[in-house]
């Protein structure tokens, strides 16, 4: 059994105003650091890292040529969901065995930590299945609690073997579904039950800028 690491990067950042890939945080661009995480790993047989085109040079002009030889880059999607089933489709042109395990993370979530990256896919390697969540307490409302169960925060990556993958993505593009993260879809069309392990605080997803400002606090503590 191999596992495979998808990153997703092809997102337009409309809600940050900018392509917040390329902003600065610790004097490096934020696509580096997840780049740098899963090449870094030795788990990872292969890293597809799917992106908008018009971004490929300036993402290729911030590492060196052996970190480059590790990924391939491929067109992604108008959607998360899209950039995924065409990752997925890319891997199946490979021939990759349906029990090999993928990896989908979001390269907006940049500060995975590489202790993080190998707890998920060893937990995946044993269970069949990974995905990282915190704790993000009770549903309060003015005050009152609206729901009085502790709500969690699904992170990623997410683990799931590549047979289950490719069958739920391929059944959420014909019905023009479009789930919010790779668990959604997972559930919705198999029978899998996502398999959970503690994630971090810095595995936040950057949407605005305010989250840059927060990230960039956090790491200089």
């Amino acid at each position: 059994m191999k596992v495979h690491g998808i990153l997703l990067a092809a997102g337009k950042s409309l809600r940050f105003e900018e392509n917040k890939l390329f902003s600065i945080v610790n004097d490096s661009p934020v696509i580096k650091y997840p780049v740098e995480t899963f090449t870094n790993s030795p788990q990872l047989e292969t890293i597809t890292i799917t992106i908008n085109s018009e971004n490929q040079k300036e993402i290729e002009k911030l590492f060196p040529a052996e970190t480059l030889e590790k990924v391939t880059f491929i067109e992604g999607g108008n959607s998360r969901n899209e950039s995924e089933f065409i990752a997925l489709e890319y891997l199946e042109e490979k021939s990759i065995d349906d029990n090999d395990l993928i990896v989908i993370h979001d390269a907006a979530r940049a500060f995975l930590s590489s202790e993080l990256l190998e707890r998920l896919i060893l937990h995946a390697l044993e269970f069949g299945s990974a995905a990282p969540y915190l704790y993000s307490g009770l549903l309060i409302d003015d005050k009152e609690v609206i729901v009085n169960q502790e709500i969690i925060e699904i992170q990623t990556p997410q683990i799931f073997d590549f047979k289950n993958l490719l069958y739920a993505y391929r059944k959420a593009n014909i019905e023009g579904y479009e789930s919010v993260d790779t668990t959604e879809c997972i559930s919705k069309y198999t029978e899998v039950i996502p398999q959970v392990v503690e994630g971090e605080i810095l595995n936040k997803k950057i949407t605005y800028k305010n989250d840059i400002y927060e990230l960039q606090e956090m790491l200089n503590v």
